[in-house]
């Protein structure tokens, strides 16, 4: 996997990693249909593209509602939620119910549909990545990567 390299196993919490996993198996299919609506013409690969990058960002803000933080008996990575992160939590329900009314001035039918999607793609992209940096700085904080 990628981070199994970067990343040893016996500091992380077996939730921990296995969210690590499953958030990129995700990702990896989701940006798999993403190409797909490109090579359909669904979307074109610029607007696919920047609706990942902004997906990205909103995944970077997103990966915020998780705390990674070390588990001092145990002596791995574990993770919970916070109170600002339960703020973002909700933000970031809001903006995927209001994604269509938002973006439906400009895009309409399969275009609305694939760009939302690609904003996902990269929202879930940006989570994995802000996880996987968080553990490894408090890995780094503790010498252990």
């Amino acid at each position: 996997m990628v981070f199994s390299k970067i990343i040893s196993h016996k500091y992380l919490d077996k939730r921990v990693l296995f969210r690590l996993r499953l958030m990129f198996v995700i990702f990896m299919l989701m940006f798999l249909i993403l190409i797909y609506d490109v090579f359909d013409f669904r979307i074109g690969l610029l607007l696919a593209s920047s609706g990942l990058l902004i997906g990205v960002g909103l995944g970077f803000l997103a990966g915020r509602m998780i705390k990674v933080k070390w588990h001092e008996k145990r002596n791995k990575v574990i993770t919970e939620m916070d109170g600002i992160g339960i703020s973002i939590l909700i933000a970031y329900i809001l903006f995927e119910y209001y994604r269509n009314a938002i973006f439906g001035r400009w895009l309409q039918g399969a275009t609305l549909a694939a760009f939302g999607f690609s904003i996902l793609t990269g929202m879930m992209l940006g989570r994995f990545l802000s996880t996987k940096m968080d553990i490894e700085e408090v890995l780094k904080e503790k010498k252990y990567l």
